[in-house]
């Protein structure tokens, strides 16, 4: 059954790829190997996909993957559907097959269950569809923190989630890293890929200040070029006097067009325990 599966699924990919009917974009499937409701994001996998109808496929040659499925048709009362769109979808690479199943939210994103063919299984996020202009959680491939973010202790680099890259002064959600036992040498900092490029100048970010001083005075802002990071802004937080967090609004002198970029602590005012970063809540504008 999970041969001719497979094969169906080669067939309907190599027919839809080779007969363009929707520009492909990156899908980003997000998932754990523990069912339990709750996607732990531990893993992660891309791939160009494209729609004919209710029919999703995609290709991607360099690792020999293929994604084969459908997606149900919102409020067609002739296939019992309701307002959330459902999903079925087979994932196959060298390391075999992953069968999905899952429902889209409000927000675009589809999340459900997935099963391996050894009684692997787990739960998933995927994003087929991201129309935001800007950044956000559904056009995020990855988000890697320097090492110094994570570790013993309350060294920490928070997961992405669906809060990843919202406007909120929350700093339980969306991007967060801090390093607590020792924060030097500088720059430190973390580095965002995107599934496309975006046009960039106007962003939120913040730190914080526990009332041993601010534990980010400065930061950069840079893109990849040319095969390197160039920077493209020097900026500084406004000062915390007291006890405090503090998320500020900060633009980039001339628009930035790139799919990935690193922002950088430089420096820092509270040196208990060998100096301490904490830095969150980025948003673009």
């Amino acid at each position: 059954m999970i041969k001719s599966l497979s094969t169906s699924a080669f067939a309907t990919t190599f027919m839809l790829t080779s007969t363009i009917v929707s520009a492909a974009d990156t899908a980003v499937i997000t998932y754990d190997k523990v069912l339990d409701g709750v996607n732990n994001n531990t893993h992660s996998l891309s791939i160009d996909v494209s729609f004919s109808g209710d029919v999703i496929a995609g290709m991607e040659q360099s690792t020999n993957s293929l994604l084969t499925g459908k997606r149900e048709e919102a409020q067609n009362l002739f296939e019992g559907a309701g307002s959330q769109a459902r999903y079925n979808f087979v994932y196959r690479d060298n390391s075999g097959e992953k069968w999905f199943v899952g429902a889209e939210n409000a927000s675009g994103l589809i999340s459900g269950t997935w099963y391996g063919a050894n009684g692997d299984k787990g739960d998933f996020t995927a994003n087929f569809s991201c129309p935001s202009p800007l950044p956000s959680y559904c056009s995020t491939l990855n988000m890697t923190a320097d090492a110094i973010f994570s570790g013993s202790g309350l060294n920490y680099s928070r997961a992405i989630d669906e809060s990843f890259l919202q406007d909120s002064n929350d700093p339980n959600k969306g991007l967060y890293v801090q390093s607590d036992d020792g924060g030097l040498p500088f720059p430190m900092g973390f580095n965002i890929e995107f599934t496309k490029t975006f046009t960039l100048q106007s962003f939120k970010f913040g730190t914080y200040n526990n009332g041993q001083g601010t534990r980010a005075t400065g930061f950069t802002f840079e893109v990849w070029e040319n095969n390197g990071w160039v920077n493209k802004g020097t900026f500084n937080f406004n000062a915390l006097p007291s006890k405090q967090w503090i998320r500020q609004e900060f633009s980039l002198s001339t628009p930035v067009t790139t799919s990935k970029i690193r922002i950088a602590a430089t420096g820092t005012s509270d040196f208990y325990n060998g100096g301490r970063v904490l830095m969150w809540g980025l948003s673009f504008h």
